[in-house]
């Protein structure tokens, strides 16, 4: 027994390093996990633990309204695809419920963090064309132009400004005696996150830069402000001096301004997300309480909607909200609600809570702008980190 408890601590923190490196290491060092989480026993407990837990059940009882939903709806050709990314969020409770101990807890986020920050130095070195792709090197990798070093280029740019936030809990709250060590971190994680076309970690970084400004400067106006000013001029300097920052915003800027027209290749028609938000709500008031059933998105979208795009069964709307209440209806939407509602309360009543909060918070965001909650690399990364921060007091 001591030996699957000591195995399942070096394969937690071993997470660490894989999650933000390789999926297939990821899935079999989480296949692992779950055969130490069976073998340690103590099912009893352990399902105590999850009984007692809200958003646990809010997990078990999405899953199981998506089985459900196969019940209604005339399509389903996605399920299969849909189930195996649901089948991912049942590492929660394992995570929640597994036998790890505070020093385990610390090492697993050192692995991340340095991880991490191995992978912002790479990407600079990539992005600046002072070393070659790492795919063209190393066969395992990718050798796609959309991955930054080890992972896509969008999926690791979440990554860093997840790390960010980590980062700055550990310095401001003096969590840490490398104190000096985490702002070279920080100051590598931003270099990458602003220098390359991931949009999603930069507005992360943005927005939980300003929850801190003004938590930290609520009575001082000055103070607040003068952060607000350095905060303002960083992007300034980042704007005119990065490239692909000027062009991600100048784009979002350009289709706000056409009224969600762009310009793709000499062809001018909407933007993609335009129509998934327009056409998606027209769908869901024909179905709003029970939806159109589990994996009928995409093929939905691929028979009836003429845009000029191209979609396909796997389409999803980039909208998780819009996504689980298209397919389940609006008690399905009320789930996902309650999972992120449960573990924000969760949280908050641990030490430092309103740190950690910014997880969850920072991560319902990400759900507007992408169905991240079947999104496999950030999705674990979530569900790594929040493990972490709500374990991190308990031992």
């Amino acid at each position: 027994m001591n030996k699957v408890i000591q195995l399942q601590k070096y394969l937690f923190v071993s997470l660490g390093v894989f999650i933000p490196t390789s999926i297939a290491i990821t899935n079999f060092i989480i296949v692992l996990l779950a055969i130490c989480w069976v073998l340690e026993g103590d099912l009893k407990s352990k399902i105590k633990i999850i009984k007692d837990s809200k958003w646990m059940l809010s997990i078990f009882a999405l899953i199981g309204l998506y089985a459900l939903g196969m019940f209604w709806g005339d399509i389903h050709l996605n399920a299969k695809w849909q189930f195996q990314r649901l089948a991912l969020l049942l590492v929660f409770p394992i995570l929640a419920t597994i036998n790890i101990n505070q020093r385990t807890i610390e090492n697993g986020v050192a692995a991340f963090l340095i991880t991490n920050f191995i992978s912002a130095v790479i990407a600079i070195l990539i992005n600046n064309q002072i070393i070659s792709p790492l795919g063209e090197i190393i066969p395992l990798i990718n050798n796609s132009h959309e991955v930054s070093a080890f992972i896509k280029y969008n999926y690791h740019n979440v990554l860093l400004a997840l790390s960010v936030m980590l980062c700055w809990y550990l310095v401001i709250e003096n969590k840490t005696r490398h104190k000096y060590l985490l702002l070279i971190f920080i100051i590598a994680y931003t270099v990458s996150i602003f220098t390359e076309i991931g949009r999603a970690g930069q507005v992360i970084f943005n927005l939980a830069a300003i929850f801190y400004i003004i938590y930290y400067n609520s009575r001082n106006l000055f103070r607040g402000i003068a952060f607000f000013l350095l905060l303002f001029s960083f992007q300034f300097v980042v704007y005119n001096t990065t490239k692909a920052y000027k062009n991600r915003l100048d784009s979002v800027s350009l289709i706000i301004k056409n009224n969600g027209k762009r310009e793709h290749g000499g062809y001018i028609g909407e933007d993609i997300r335009y129509v998934f938000v327009r056409e998606s709500l027209t769908k869901i008031l024909e179905k709003p309480f029970l939806g159109h059933g589990t994996g009928s998105f995409g093929t939905i979208f691929k028979d009836d909607i003429y845009s000029g795009h191209v979609f396909n069964k796997q389409t999803t709307p980039h909208n998780q909200y819009l996504y689980i209440w298209f397919e389940l209806g609006i008690l399905g939407l009320l789930l996902l609600l309650r999972i992120f509602y449960y573990q924000t309360l969760d949280l908050l009543k641990t030490s430092d809570g309103i740190h950690k909060v910014l997880l969850p918070l920072s991560f319902m965001f990400l759900m507007l702008i992408d169905s991240y909650f079947f999104i496999y690399i950030v999705t674990i990364a979530y569900i790594y980190l929040y493990t972490i921060y709500n374990r991190y007091q308990l031992e």
